[in-house]
């Protein structure tokens, strides 16, 4: 297994976030994780990444462990948060640069460049972030997790506050990265790209993982008689019957 989280608690000023959360992801595989605002989803991403410590249990990385934050571990591991992180007064290239020697990649010049074609960043890695799209700057955020060449890649609502035409361009990236062999594991609440995107996916609530499954599984999962959309599935586990009776 590339991901392995075993009963993790966490929680934050005496209140509960995550609660006894256990799932796998194996090599290779797009995993989407899914659940309505305030389900734990970007608490796991932190965890995952070791910027937070559980409370409880145990999180392992191509066998590294998460809250050791070894070297090791941090050539591994590739995060795009939600938000633009780049430093405001730098360009692009510049961070990317920053990146690539805190990193201590051996050719940082060479390696930004080869990771700028790879992500088609254009001349326009030479502004700076508050002069670029939404688009352009989750695309950089990309190949600068990227640069390390990590085997796993966290994102956190990856085509948030993007146009379709944007969002189908992240969503190639993404499939071009999985067909090398990357693990990927993102947050979103975007049914149709949990679908496009992902082998499996698992849903929280409350802190709590609801399902572990296939999306067409989900569905049957919640209405074995009739046909429902994941949209539906979505509304079911976040506020129907199923979810009052696990909360």
């Amino acid at each position: 297994m590339s991901i392995i989280i075993e009963n993790v608690n966490c929680s934050r000023k005496g209140r509960e976030i995550l609660h006894n959360v256990s799932l796998q992801v194996q090599a290779g595989e797009v995993m989407g994780l899914l659940g309505p605002n305030g389900a734990g989803k970007t608490t796991l991403i932190r965890l995952l990444s070791g910027l937070a410590r559980p409370d409880k249990g145990r999180i392992m990385i191509q066998g590294e462990n998460a809250a050791d934050r070894s070297v090791a571990f941090r050539r591994l591991l590739g995060l795009v948060p939600q938000e633009n992180n780049f430093e405001s007064e730098l360009t692009i290239e510049q961070s990317m640069l920053c990146y690539a020697r805190l990193y201590g990649l051996p050719d940082p010049a060479g390696q930004v460049e080869a990771s700028c074609e790879r992500f088609r960043i254009g001349n326009w890695r030479q502004k700076k972030p508050d002069k670029l799209s939404g688009g352009m700057k989750r695309r950089a955020m990309i190949a600068r997790a990227m640069l390390p060449d990590p085997q796993v890649l966290l994102l956190d609502e990856p085509s948030v506050g993007l146009d379709p035409d944007m969002r189908q361009e992240i969503w190639q990236l993404l499939k071009g990265l999985q067909a090398e062999g990357k693990t990927i594991l993102l947050t979103t609440h975007y049914m149709e790209e949990a679908e496009a995107l992902c082998s499996r996916i698992a849903f929280l609530r409350g802190g709590r993982l609801l399902y572990t499954g296939t999306c067409t599984d989900m569905r049957h999962w919640l209405s074995p008689q009739r046909a429902i959309s994941l949209e539906d599935a979505f509304v079911e586990l976040s506020h129907g019957q199923l979810a009052q009776e696990v909360s």
